[in-house]
């Protein structure tokens, strides 16, 4: 593959972000962005990992787009190199993470069984083996290892208590899991308020709304949401590891701005109308968007925008603590995130497994080197989550271990030096779902072969005209670029899943563990 990495070179002396934002006559302060390395010989001595859930590039300044006001990932997006082509081989969120904690593809899913903290969607297991991750890598080399999230799954399921104590320090933030505050101080009032209509009524909804609210603020404080907590934790655990003088990977795990949203009414105004008078869409039920009103949608976009540009404040206060410490003389940082989200686009909304179209599979991913090495240019190379964990080892000078699958992306960096293994396609599903990407070329379809959708990026680069039937070399093509993903899968038929199936044996499963899900 040919891959064009020019573009904008900033400046590598210290940047400082404009931090004010103003919306419905309010000001919300936001942390100044952080400082561009300036030693030109500095090599990494530490490392921070920073992951966010549910982050679309396409609501970030940075990748050229005003859809949400984001100074601080944007500022931070600047000071390192930044991956345009960026999908992550395994989605979504378990999935993601198991790729990047491993440095291996996680998809496809083959043999699957349900496990009963985790549900039935495939791919959602534990890392079988934690002496192939990077945690691990880290510290047979002697690095402390810190994780600070709030991630449900890796937080705080039993499945995932073994690898919360493969790390030397594991912060588990409750809110999107726990009790912080009784839900029933919520009112059915302030529930109806944050849910769309057709989902009022759905006691699922209204029990997780409930508990939601109470947890990070009702709505009205983000000083206790999610996003605030997380890296507020992660500030102390940095401050903590660099007053230790022993070399460090912190991994900063956010959920936000995945669904609820339920940020102040001050970011909402900002992207929706200030005199609406319906309901926010806090949440969403995943599937066609027909049960949402075109003015619902609207609030949909809103209510993401808002816990984006939440996220980034308290982002920036991580941030600013990084740069008082001095980190950014000595650090390195990787920024990624797991997966997109269906705002209405293509008719649907959520995480929908055959909609793997950027608005879903494409996802923020930056490398930022303590010397500035390229700060503020753009790769087109396929990146994705499982090039995080070798990636990372490069710039500490670790020896990548043979199991890791994954290209060292810091490569890059160097513009003369050594090119990672050219990626002439890229691929990786969700569920029973796969994509294919070239230069020209996009394929979605089922593990078996059906449900082509074939775009030619030339001529639709929004992917919106599927042409897998308009003539025979269209067809041709498809089957070739399905069995070049049946190739580098390890042979046919890729697996099926059966909901019913798995269904019923996650039912078993529950039973034998005595299982009770927390979470409605």
């Amino acid at each position: 593959m040919t891959s064009s990495d020019g573009g904008l070179r900033l400046s590598r002396r210290r940047l400082l972000q404009a931090a004010g934002i103003a919306g419905a006559g309010a000001a919300l302060p936001l942390a100044a962005g952080c400082a561009i390395g300036g030693d030109d010989d500095a090599e990494p001595e530490n490392v921070v990992v920073i992951v966010i859930d549910s982050l679309r590039p396409d609501f970030l300044g940075a990748y050229g787009s005003p859809r949400a006001r984001t100074p601080n990932f944007d500022s931070l997006i600047a000071r390192g190199l930044r991956f345009n082509r960026a999908f992550p081989e395994a989605m979504v969120t378990v999935p993601a993470r198991r790729s990047i904690f491993t440095g291996q593809r996680i998809f496809p899913y083959r043999n699957f069984k349900p496990i009963a903290d985790l549900g039935i969607s495939p791919g959602w297991t534990a890392i079988d083996n934690l002496d192939q991750t990077l945690m691990k890598a880290l510290s047979d080399a002697g690095y402390r290892t810190i994780q600070v999230t709030d991630n449900p799954h890796t937080g705080f399921t039993q499945t995932y208590r073994p690898f919360r104590l493969s790390w030397d320090k594991f912060v588990s933030i409750e809110g999107r899991t726990g009790t912080r505050n009784d839900p029933s101080t919520v009112s059915d009032a302030a529930v109806r308020r944050w849910l769309p209509k057709a989902l009022q009524d759905n006691e699922r909804y209204v029990e997780g709304m409930k508990k939601n609210l109470a947890n990070t603020g009702y709505g009205r404080d983000d000083s206790e949401s999610d996003a605030a907590r997380v890296f507020g934790a992660a500030a102390e655990q940095l401050s903590a590891a660099a007053r230790s003088g022993d070399k460090f990977a912190l991994v900063v795990d956010c959920f936000d701005p995945h669904e609820p949203w339920t940020a102040p009414k001050e970011y909402i105004d900002l992207y929706g109308d200030p005199e609406y008078d319906g309901p926010e869409v806090g949440t969403l039920d995943y599937g066609p968007a027909g049960y949402l009103s075109k003015d619902e949608l609207r609030r949909a976009h809103a209510g993401y925008a808002a816990a984006v540009t939440m996220t980034d404040r308290w982002l920036g206060t991580f941030l600013e603590r990084f740069d008082e410490l001095g980190l950014s003389d000595n650090t390195a940082i990787v920024l990624i995130s797991d997966h997109g989200v269906l705002l209405g686009e293509r008719g649907w909304v959520g995480k929908i497994p055959g909609e793997l179209h950027p608005e879903m599979a494409r996802v923020p991913l930056a490398i930022v080197h303590p010397a500035g090495k390229r700060a503020g240019e753009s790769s087109e190379y396929f990146a994705s989550t499982h090039d995080v964990a070798p990636t990372v080892l490069s710039m500490l000078g670790i020896e990548e271990p043979s199991w890791m699958q994954g290209e060292d992306l810091s490569l890059l960096l160097d513009e003369d030096g050594e090119r990672p293994a050219a990626r002439p396609f890229h691929y990786g599903g969700m569920y029973n779902r796969y994509f294919i990407r070239t230069d020209q070329w996009v394929l979605l379809g089922d593990n078996l072969g059906g449900n082509r959708q074939l775009f030619d990026l030339t001529l639709d680069p929004g992917e919106f005209h599927n042409v897998a039937e308009a003539n025979r070399a269209h067809k041709r093509l498809a089957e070739e670029l399905y069995q070049q993903v049946i190739e580098a899968t390890g042979g046919k038929p890729l697996p099926y899943y059966d909901d019913e199936k798995l269904q019923a044996q996650l039912t078993a499963a529950r039973e034998r563990s005595g299982f009770v899900d927390p979470t409605p």
